[in-house]
């Protein structure tokens, strides 16, 4: 088992291996007396089974609260009904909340547990690979506005996040691909070692391959942790994890969610990259190595609508301060830059007419 240090002012530790929930159970034994386990319904049961019976034979009293874990479960009205199970429960301050999921069940569990309350003890248990390599680690947490991705949101660190590669095993390959695009986001905005790695053994083809799954896993946990630790409220470095999410999230937004997050985001790298190499920004090269690697991943990189759609979402973008958006251009494989642009400014960088 690895363990990798957040060093954030609540530092924690993120455990990476196989079959350790009784590791992540000793670990949450010091915590209080209820324990509140915020799970998706999609994942087996048997996994949720487990932990809640390892707690209650150390003596937890623990509520399993299932949720869907598409996009819709990252609601107010899911943050209000979940609240009041919290109520009815009798949680405390000292209690614990447990996300058991993919990306939009760690961000609720974690949205729940920064604000009932004030704030409750938080673990998070991520079960697909978007989630484990980068959604549950850093401390973001949102709720969606309607069609408006990650509006309200807090930033609140876990005490704890357990990585447990078994949960990966039962991922439809799909879905294991969709997660490679956050990985490959990674090499690509800091590990050039990670994108040689990933292009002569596609993780596609090593999942089965513990240690190096692994590995792949700490490498872009390690990462992510440094750049948060430099700047934990995303007011500047931690932009560059953005790398092809200005235009993934509006990729999304425009499918309605049938696009789902990992494909937006490698259609959003692709469309930047090939942008960015146009106007000598990035090394020649980039971007056929980013679309190679992409289908090697069997990742969809070409994106169905037109470019003057997706920029009527950007507008609405959080990130956009005073007007600009720092937008994330890769200089090379292993090298990414911020580069703030208007809207106007962002248009052309595209060659989008309006």
């Amino acid at each position: 088992m690895e363990r990798v240090k957040v060093r954030t002012r609540d530092r924690y530790e993120v455990l990476i291996g196989r079959n350790i929930t009784e590791e992540a159970v000793k670990m949450l034994l010091p915590k209080g007396k209820h324990i509140v386990l915020i799970w998706d319904e999609e994942i087996p049961s048997m996994y949720v089974a487990e932990l809640g019976n390892a707690l209650e034979e150390a003596g937890k009293e623990v509520m399993a609260c299932a949720v869907h874990g598409g996009e819709d479960s990252k609601s107010i009205e899911s943050f209000q009904n979940i609240c009041g199970l919290l109520s009815d429960f009798s949680m405390s301050r000292s209690d614990t909340i447990v996300g058991i999921g993919g990306g939009t069940v760690t961000d609720l569990a974690g949205f729940i547990a920064s604000t009932y309350k004030r704030g409750l003890d938080l673990c998070e248990i991520p079960t697909t690979l978007i989630a484990a390599a980068d959604a549950a680690i850093g401390g973001k947490n949102a709720l969606n506005l309607g069609s408006r991705k990650n509006i309200i949101g807090t930033f609140y660190q876990p005490s704890l996040v357990v990585v447990d590669t078994k949960y990966l095993d039962t991922l439809p390959d799909e879905t294991f691909a969709e997660g490679c695009s956050e990985v490959i986001k990674y090499g690509f905005v800091g590990d050039q070692e990670l994108v040689s790695m990933l292009e002569d053994r596609p993780l596609t083809e090593g999942r089965s391959d513990s240690p190096y799954l692994e590995d792949i896993l700490k490498r872009c946990i390690r990462l992510k942790a440094d750049i948060v630790v430099e700047d934990e409220k995303d007011n500047g470095i931690r932009n560059l994890l953005n790398f092809g999410h200005t235009l993934g999230h509006a990729i999304e937004t425009q499918s309605s969610y049938k696009i789902h997050h990992g494909e937006a985001v490698a259609m959003g790298m692709a469309l930047i990259t090939r942008a960015s190499e146009n106007k000598g920004l990035s090394e020649r090269g980039t971007y056929t190595r980013l679309i190679n690697l992409l289908e090697k991943h069997h990742l969809e990189w070409r994106c169905p609508y037109n470019l003057s759609v997706l920029l009527s979402h950007v507008a609405e973008d959080k990130k956009i301060r005073d007007g600009y958006i720092n937008l994330v251009v890769p200089l090379r494989p292993g090298a990414c830059t911020l580069k703030g642009m208007t809207e106007e400014e962002l248009r052309a960088f595209l060659d989008v007419r309006k």
